[in-house]
């Protein structure tokens, strides 16, 4: 075949590749530029399909790579796509495909290409604004760059197929994200893998973000401040049934009407598409389209890669700053009754993370963790303060006593980490937190249920983590081999029981490190 057969051939499968792509635009909605793609010859059509049942697509893509008619993509180390794929890297995309312009405003960061089904969005799932800062709920996660690329990359359906029964969100989907931005950063069901409302409850920071156990940054509100960037009347997320999410106004500015209990409606020209509000559920809280949930998220979905265990709520903290300190570091200020405390981090080029934890106190800790969980790590208090056994606000590392083994009561041996407000007193409330937040952090599917699988594993860092796992016999009352958060607080309940030996609902260390009968309160 001559060269100019094959440019002719080559710009035929161009076209025909872009001209197949569905219109997903609706009037008032679509800022694409330019005209609709342009029909393909039959003649074009038929050669192309010959070419391709001869495996000439098999072999390579057909693709258009550069203006220049005597450039033909020949390059042997271009990791080419399927021959179905068209990949933006290769040409530009039609003005059919409306998505493709949408996440235009941050390509920079983001991998973008399609096939005939999907979308696929690479990111770090970090966004270009600050993050963590009014978070009064922290869990002591902080953000780091997933691996949101190539196989783990978010996908969603160029070809939407309506469901003959919308699933809600409302309990369900909550774990996984729903819908992704079009910065990058996967959005979650605004009500947390526990029910409850994030916002509400304080989890989330000004921009309706925080970190996960995987220290892995997503909204769980809609980022309605990326109009901003762009512009109103553009959507600002993908759900990830394949139906767009704008702001709080259509595009000409009027106001939103209409809407389904999914938070969806369809426009003018009868194209569906979610709408934020700014009550419950925010954004889709449902999916109009076709989805499958597998263990309680949208499934397939890309996955975190941590680092480092999760960690448990870190009681009164208030997340007050958070900064870059220079390429790949940073910081983040959290106040406590008005003491600050640091989490200061470096991320290495073999994606170790290098941790230096201040608490409220003044003691450091500084630890690092490799992909592989690996952690190193030393401790350096406050000179000028006596040495404890563990800086006040960092989890503890303690497994607690052998079961049977001679020591001082547990109460009195944890008293220090267990007293979150610091007042020399453990209350009956403090220890009951104490057991949800072991509870939660052992509970990894967030069932309610803690199998041996669960409770049995180490990484949690709880005063009452390793008492758990050492007396899970003890705790699973009745003996059904599975753990309820019911028999967790009650054992809790029962160790505070026998520390607060005049039953005022609060224990000392001097009161709890006393053995033998315990002098009641009539």
């Amino acid at each position: 075949m001559t060269r100019p057969a094959v440019r002719t051939l080559v710009a035929a499968a161009a076209i025909a590749c872009l001209a197949e792509r569905p219109a997903h635009a609706h009037p008032g909605h679509d800022h694409t530029d330019g005209a609709p793609a342009a029909a393909v010859p039959d003649h074009m059509r038929t050669r192309v399909a010959e070419l391709n049942a001869a495996g000439f697509a098999s072999r390579r893509p057909v693709r258009v790579s550069s203006d220049d008619d005597t450039a033909l993509d020949d390059d042997p180390a271009v990791d080419h796509a399927p021959a179905s794929t068209c990949d933006d890297r290769a040409a530009p995309a039609p003005p059919s495909l409306a998505i493709h312009g949408h996440f235009q405003p941050f390509a920079s960061s983001l991998t973008l290409r399609w096939d005939d089904s999907f979308y696929y969005v690479g990111s770090n799932g970090l966004p270009d604004h600050p993050m963590m800062i009014g978070i009064r709920a922290w869990q002591q996660q902080v953000p780091l760059p997933q691996k949101y690329f190539d196989q783990n990359a978010w996908r969603i359906p160029l070809h939407p197929v309506p469901a003959l029964k919308p699933a809600t969100t409302k309990n369900q989907f909550l774990r996984g994200a729903i819908a992704l931005a079009v910065n990058g950063v996967p959005i979650f069901n605004p009500l947390n893998n526990r029910g409850a409302d994030s916002y509400l409850i304080g989890e989330l920071d000004e921009w309706g973000g925080h970190c996960g156990r995987g220290d892995d940054y997503h909204y769980h509100l809609p980022p309605v401040h990326l109009e901003k960037q762009v512009g109103k009347g553009r959507p600002i997320a993908y759900a990830l049934d394949g139906y767009p999410i704008y702001g709080y106004d259509e595009a000409d500015g009027s106001k939103v009407t209409g809407l389904d209990s999914i938070n969806g409606h369809h426009g003018d020209d009868g194209a569906y598409h979610y709408h934020a509000t700014k009550t419950h559920p925010y954004l889709n809280g449902g999916f109009h389209g076709e989805v499958v949930e597998r263990d309680g998220q949208v499934d397939p979905q890309p996955r975190a890669q941590p680092v480092r265990e999760s960690l448990p709520p870190l009681a009164g903290a208030r997340i007050t700053d958070f900064k870059s300190t220079g390429p790949n570091k940073y910081e983040l200020k959290y106040e406590i009754n008005g003491r600050p405390g640091y989490v200061r981090y470096a991320i290495a080029d073999d994606g170790s993370v290098a941790f230096t934890f201040i608490d409220t106190a003044g003691d450091s800790t500084r630890e690092t963790y490799q992909p592989s969980r690996r952690r190193t790590g030393e401790s350096k208090p406050n000179e000028d303060k006596p040495k404890e056994n563990k800086p006040a606000n960092r989890p503890a590392t303690s497994r607690g006593p052998a079961p049977g083994a001679a020591r001082k009561p547990w109460i009195a041996e944890h008293l220090a980490e267990l007293d979150v407000d610091k007042n020399g007193a453990l209350t009956r409330e403090e220890m009951r937190a104490e057991a949800l937040r072991t509870f939660a952090a052992y509970d990894i599917d967030s069932d309610g249920r803690l199998t041996k699988s669960e409770y049995d594993r180490p990484g949690v860092r709880t005063p009452l983590a390793g008492f758990v796992r050492g007396h899970a016999a003890e705790i699973d009352a009745d003996g059904d081999t599975v753990i309820t958060k019911q028999e967790v607080t009650e054992f809790a309940l029962q160790l505070f029981g026998k520390a607060d030996r005049n039953a005022d609902g609060k224990t000392t260390l001097e009161e709890a490190s006393i053995s033998g009968p315990q002098n009641r309160k009539p």
